[in-house]
């Protein structure tokens, strides 16, 4: 169980499990990231019955993360954080419990997503899973897996009974980890071109082929696995010895399905990579070599991965721009106090005219994008199915590019300090320009809302979704 809070612990020292503190003198000023930011505010405001929510979530991270981690501090454990969420009720609030498949309430009563005690409001889980990865985003970026079921949701809402069962009780109950397998080596991020395949043998499916590079492939107990249904005799084509351009072809034309692959099913293999920010989890290669699984572990009905896969992103995503935004507004907090404390000459540096620019544009960018965010959440609560998906891939690839210049004037403006493993800021941008990447380059992202402009309206869909005053 989670120790209960001290009502005041000395200062430079770690709570019980929690991570160690650094030095007295290096806590955060007053003014610091721990005063309740203008982003979270204005969220509250519009939704006062998230407060208690917001006031668990940030008395977990006060006990178990109580400041910003850096590189040269104990890495946080992370994994035994994220079980400690689960018996705090913080790790099935997001999935609303909706009847039918995946979503019915087993025999004890339990909802799919395991919401016991997590305080959230029905038609709120989107926005309270949205403030857990905002405020979690402010002490790391690797606290993004702590909270709410992850992508183990898409197990939860599409997956059958059984499969839906078994995923509450290991990613929700227990506080395990569930993943994504999507990225190929050769394809990226084109899902047409993804090339692991599920043979379809009646009763089972055997799946063959790689995904990479992929975040939790040591940690997390199953995947959601993105991959094409095929016929035995299109497989057989596809892996002889000189298979054609006409095969990979057809290929791409075979709709996109999704199945949960348990990652102690036999012929599963994992290679893991050492990536240059995000260290907190692991990355690297998933190998399927002939996997069995039953046909009920596939995830709706075969050719419905691509629905699964824009259904669940349009909101990751989203979650994912708001650890950004989270990291970024803590930035900025200890950028603006660092300025007001030190001085070139008889001049603050919050003085110059130039410094507070600068930062008063990146306050203004991270303020925006958090709105937006926050916004198109809104609209998912109200309509999960008609997500507005070219919006949500932009919010994402602005936020994390608003994100990232924050967090780089805030080094610049702690000097060399900024530049070492002491503060929190050089960790930031490198686990920032990781998720610029992950769940779509930005580059791509962007073109998804160019695209969806170019198209012009289309008859009941908004490009960009407004939030209903």
């Amino acid at each position: 169980m989670t120790p209960p809070r001290a009502a005041s612990a000395p200062a430079g020292s770690a709570p019980p499990g929690g991570a160690p503190a650094r030095p007295a003198r290096e806590l955060p000023p007053p003014g610091g990231p721990y005063v309740p930011s203008p982003e979270l505010r204005a969220v509250l405001a519009r939704h006062p019955a998230l407060a208690d929510f917001a006031a668990r979530v940030t008395d977990f991270l006060d006990r178990h993360l109580p400041e910003p981690v850096t590189e040269e501090a104990p890495r946080p454990p992370w994994l035994e954080l994220r079980g400690h969420a689960a018996r705090a009720g913080l790790t099935g609030f997001d999935v609303a419990a909706r009847g039918g498949g995946g979503d019915a309430a087993d025999g004890a009563g339990h909802a799919p997503g395991g919401g016991r005690g997590a305080a959230v409001p029905p038609g709120l889980e989107r926005v309270a899973q949205g403030l857990a990865m905002y405020l979690a985003g402010r002490r790391d970026c690797d606290a993004r897996e702590v909270f709410s079921s992850g992508h183990g949701a898409m197990a939860l809402r599409y997956g059958p009974p059984a499969v839906a069962h078994a995923v509450r009780d290991r990613v929700v109950e227990r506080g395990e980890l569930a993943g994504v397998a999507s990225s190929e080596p050769h394809s990226g991020s084109d899902l047409r071109g993804l090339r692991t395949v599920a043979v379809d043998h009646g009763d089972h499916l055997l799946v063959s082929g790689t995904k990479g590079l992929v975040s939790r492939v040591e940690e997390a107990v199953g995947f959601v696995v993105f991959c094409k249904v095929v016929a035995p005799e299109q497989a057989a084509a596809l892996s002889a010895e000189g298979a054609d351009a006409g095969d990979r072809a057809a290929l791409r034309e075979v709709p996109l399905s999704a199945l949960w692959l348990p990652m102690d099913a036999p012929g599963v293999r994992t290679q893991t990579a050492a990536p240059l920010g995000l260290r907190g989890w692991s990355l690297g290669h998933l190998h399927f070599d002939g996997v069995r699984v039953g046909r009920d572990l596939l995830l709706g009905a075969p050719g419905d991965g691509r629905r699964i896969f824009d259904a669940h992103f349009a909101g990751w995503r989203l979650m994912m721009a708001l650890v950004c935004l989270g990291a970024a507004g803590a930035a900025i907090d200890e950028a603006m106090a660092r300025t007001r404390r030190h001085s070139v000459g008889r001049t603050s540096l919050a003085s110059i005219p130039s410094v507070a620019s600068r930062l008063g544009t990146a306050a203004a960018e991270v303020q925006a994008a958090t709105a937006w965010c926050f916004s198109l959440l809104e609209g998912l609560d109200r309509d999960a199915d008609g997500a507005d998906v070219a919006a949500c891939s932009a919010a994402k690839a602005l936020a994390t590019d608003a994100s990232y210049r924050a967090v780089d004037l805030g080094l610049q403006l702690h000097g060399s300090d900024g530049y070492t493993c002491h503060t929190p800021m050089e960790k930031r941008l490198r686990d920032i320009r990781g998720l610029r990447i992950a769940d779509g380059p930005n580059d791509v992202l962007y073109s998804v809302l160019a695209h969806a402009l170019l198209e012009g309206p289309r008859a009941g869909v908004r490009v960009v979704r407004q939030r209903r005053i």
